[in-house]
């Protein structure tokens, strides 16, 4: 029970010049345990063991000693501080990166506001603003101790001594190692001001629970700066230091909170609070779940955020980047996360009917290449939900793929967006070769002559495999590695039977099956292709990290991208017009379908991968290109039939654009007809040719 008023403390007895006894006496001495002279004379005694050879520097013995002893200013040096990672925002925590068990951040002592400190030094060292490093008396009392009990039970070390043994000689049980710290203590005061001890020792010192440190102990118990603890809470953390594993609140409350009182007894003792003040903290409610917490990090956007991690590592390196006090600030969009996760987990979840689980995200600002929005699984509990499934593995674009095939074909000067291209029965063998490659329509029939943009809008397949063949399937690579999207290669399992891929297999590697998507791809590589067009020709490498600094200097800031030219602006645009027509998929999808967003102009294909193992459908506008995949992580796990884009991608696609749009604040926007192309009326409709070529 709390005491009611000052007059139920404990009377602490004064030494001869005034002061009181240290605050982690377990009881005060007694009147005839060691009389007065003789104290003094073992305090003195004490300080000459310790002190003496500290003066005689010329002493063979000591000059021996002292070689040994670390270098006291390292203990000055930086502690294993946690990296911080931040949304665009650079408000929004996405991740806290530490090692297992470990969690530290560091503060100046003015940012700790009174309570913690205060109570610290009450309990741990009450004489810390007075005396030289050491305490001679709780040395004497110490070994008495220790005499009585034949063992080392009681400690005598300060607050700059226990900073000594935290940062500099450890924890050994030995003569040895205690004079190091103490010859270290003195050292370190002759150095370095009592407020800077204080500072590195309350950043340095363990409260248990992972917890290292006062900012890392007010965040993990309560939630709070260590500024904004109360006298109850920073009692109850003070009382954890002597004692992690015993007055630790999460595992013994009963001994956390009698320790509590202790150290209230002890800032009574000293002057620093009231009884009433001790009483009142006492009685306060500060108990686990609802007002203490367990260490938690659940980072928000973990696909992301593990992306992140991986390109931190590869430029600091591990240590640096789980112990390297770093403060990230990413591209991520807070908002379009959001609602990105949401809009996947949602849909994938209704349509679990069609033996689905999964699904993936990416979107980008194309003036930038700043990854705004990246979703790596729509459930973490679902076979894959562990991986990033955004940037890998490469699946099977199915037609989305066409995106390059059509984009190499205009450029070539070849086909025009009205080229006729008959859509009926079609089979190819490879020169030397006995197999021959058959394509088929989605749907099994044929569809007779059509122009190249509807066979693009309306995903025809047998057409895109005779315009790929035209060019050559070699084209269509060279394009889609141009743009960011070089196609993946399977090339069997590795030693822990995971698969092998590569994206730069020689030219002739790739068969005509590529333009329907029989070579892989990630969401990251589909909506970095599909951001070329919307930059009508530009690649801008996609990037995650805005810039990285420590202790407030900047150490690493992405340079702006002005783009590499891949592709000429006026192909980007005769592509802008196919895509973005409703009417080039009329036959297939219907007008004013999911494919559309009302009120704007965007371009989008979709794409169905062999026995529906995936659907995408990936999009673009001037300021926002996003690639959506759904499936199963394990491509051998089919969905159902007929579960193809439309169904599984495209209201994935459709509900993020025109959402992040709006959140956006983004109006209906397009593009202006760049210079150097033929405008012509063809065939009952408005078309843009390259010089050179014509309706």
């Amino acid at each position: 029970m709390p005491l009611k008023n000052r007059s139920d403390q404990i009377v602490w007895p004064r030494r001869p010049n005034g002061m009181r006894r240290r605050a982690s006496a377990p009881q005060f001495l007694a009147k005839g345990k060691v009389s007065r002279p003789a104290s003094w004379l073992i305090r003195v005694f004490a300080l000459l063991v310790i002190a003496v050879p500290s003066l005689i520097v010329t002493s063979p013995g000591y000059v021996a000693f002292a070689d040994k002893l670390p270098d006291p200013m390292q203990v000055t040096s930086d502690i294993p501080e946690d990296t911080l990672v931040y949304a665009s925002d650079n408000k929004t925590l996405l991740a806290d990166l530490h090692p297992p068990g470990y969690q530290a951040y560091y503060e100046p002592l003015s940012d700790m506001g009174t309570f913690l400190p205060e109570a610290v030094i009450s309990i741990e060292d009450r004489n810390f603003y007075s005396e030289p490093g050491i305490d001679p008396q709780g040395i004497v009392r110490a070994a008495t101790v220790d005499l009585k009990s034949h063992s080392p039970v009681e400690g005598a070390s300060t607050i700059t001594q226990q900073l000594i043994k935290l940062r500099l000689v450890g924890n050994d049980a030995t003569i040895d190692r205690k004079m190091r710290e103490a010859l270290l203590a003195f050292e370190a005061e002759r150095r370095y001001t009592k407020d800077q001890i204080l500072e590195w020792y309350l950043n340095s010192v363990f409260f248990a629970n992972t917890a290292w440190g006062s900012a890392a102990a007010s965040k993990i118990y309560f939630h709070k700066q260590t500024k904004d603890l109360d006298l109850a809470q920073a009692s109850m953390l003070a009382g954890v230091i002597r004692g992690p594993t015993i007055y630790n609140p999460l595992v013994d409350w009963t001994s956390a909170k009698n320790r509590q009182k202790t150290v209230l007894d002890a800032m009574i003792r000293d002057d620093k609070i009231t009884a009433a003040d001790a009483a009142r903290a006492f009685a306060e409610d500060i108990s686990p779940p609802a007002h203490m917490f367990m260490p938690a990090n659940q980072p928000a956007a973990p696909a992301f955020v593990r992306y992140v991690t991986g390109l931190l590592i590869s430029q600091f390196g591990q240590d640096e980047t789980y112990t390297g006090g770093l403060r990230v600030v990413t591209t991520l969009n807070p908002t379009l996360q959001d609602i990105g996760q949401r809009v996947v987990s949602q849909n994938i979840k209704a349509l679990s009917w069609r033996n689905i689980t999964q699904g993936a995200l990416v979107s980008i600002d194309p003036t930038t290449g700043a990854i705004v929005a990246m979703v790596g699984s729509a459930n973490p509990n679902a076979y894959g939900g562990q991986y990033n499934l955004a940037v890998w593995p490469p699946r099977n674009p199915g037609s989305s793929m066409k995106i390059y095939t059509y984009t190499a074909a205009i450029a070539s000067g070849k086909y025009t967006m009205t080229t006729p291209i008959a859509d009926s029965r079609f089979s190819y063998r490879e020169p030397g070769s006995t197999e021959v490659y058959t394509p088929r329509n989605y749907d099994g029939r044929y569809h007779g002559t059509c122009q190249l943009q509807a066979c693009m809008g309306n995903s025809l397949n047998i057409p895109a495999v005779k315009v790929e063949l035209g060019i050559g399937v070699s084209a269509v690579v060279t394009m889609a590695r141009k743009m960011g999207a070089p196609p993946y290669v399977p090339h069997g399992v590795d030693s822990n039977g995971f698969p092998i891929y590569t994206n730069d297999d020689p030219l002739n590697t790739y068969g005509p099956s590529l333009t329907l998507g029989g070579y892989g791809e990630t969401p990251l590589q589909m909506a970095t292709g599909a951001s070329v067009l919307a930059t009508q020709g530009l690649l801008r490498q996609p990037y995650a990290i805005e810039y990285v600094s420590k202790r407030d200097q900047l150490v690493y800031y992405h340079q702006f991208d002005a783009g590499k030219r891949v592709l000429d602006p006026r192909v980007a645009f005769i592509m802008e017009q196919i895509m973005s027509n409703d009417n080039n998929r009329a036959m297939i999808f219907g007008r004013g379908s999911l494919l559309t967003l009302p009120g704007r102009h965007v371009g989008v294909k979709t794409g169905t991968s062999d026995s529906f193992a995936d659907a995408w459908t990936v999009g673009y506008t001037p300021h926002l290109v996003t690639a959506v995949w759904g499936g199963n992580a394990d491509w051998r796990r089919k969905m159902t039939q007929g579960s193809d884009s439309y169904y599984i991608a495209v209201p994935m696609w459709h509900n993020f654009m025109q959402k992040a749009l709006d959140a956006l604040g983004m109006r209906d926007e397009w593009y202006s007809q760049p210079a150097g192309l033929i405008v012509q009326k063809c065939r009952g409709g408005i078309a843009y040719y390259l010089p050179g070529t014509h309706c």
